[in-house]
């Protein structure tokens, strides 16, 4: 019997995730979407994969430009993630005015004030039901200990309250 789609969504939204957009360039167009399935996959090479539904540009974007970007937000950066994540938005020369992006090694727009940011040569991608699982091998990463990620829980944005002890 299959699982109901609102038992299956109820029950991912449990999982609390860092909130991530992932951008790339090409032929002088930007795009970028909100995405919280990232993970680590290997350290030795360093990959790092992202799943990116089907129904988006950015799958086979990421393919014709062979590099993507992954900027890991900062938990003042809601508006950017809401941004990123509404529908009907296609590749523009630039981003709007205010969001600020920077290519660094590949040339994918990464955003600035980010708690960290990986820079990604595209390594394969996956078919994955109604998703595409990107695989990214990393040739640069930075992040920034002060700032604390955004988070996604429940459908909702969340802050991380650290406790004073580390943990």
């Amino acid at each position: 019997m299959p699982v109901p789609p609102e038992d299956f969504r109820g029950a991912l939204a449990s999982w609390a995730s860092g909130v991530t957009v992932v951008t790339t360039a090409r032929d002088g167009l930007v795009y970028g979407v909100t995405v919280s399935s990232f993970a680590s996959l290997s350290l030795d090479p360093p990959l790092i994969t992202v799943s990116l539904a089907n129904t988006n540009y950015l799958p086979s974007l990421v393919e014709a430009s062979g590099h993507f970007g992954v900027s890991i937000l900062a938990g003042d950066q809601q508006r950017i993630s809401e941004y990123f994540s509404s529908p009907g938005r296609r590749p523009q020369p630039a981003f709007p005015e205010g969001l600020l992006a920077r290519s660094w090694r590949t040339g994918s727009p990464l955003i600035e004030g980010a708690a960290a940011q990986v820079d990604c040569e595209l390594e394969q991608t996956v078919p994955g039901g109604d998703h595409t699982i990107v695989i990214g091998r990393v040739v640069a990463a930075r992040s920034d200990p002060a700032k604390p990620p955004l988070l996604y829980f429940r459908r909702g944005y969340r802050s991380l309250k650290e406790d004073g002890d580390g943990g």
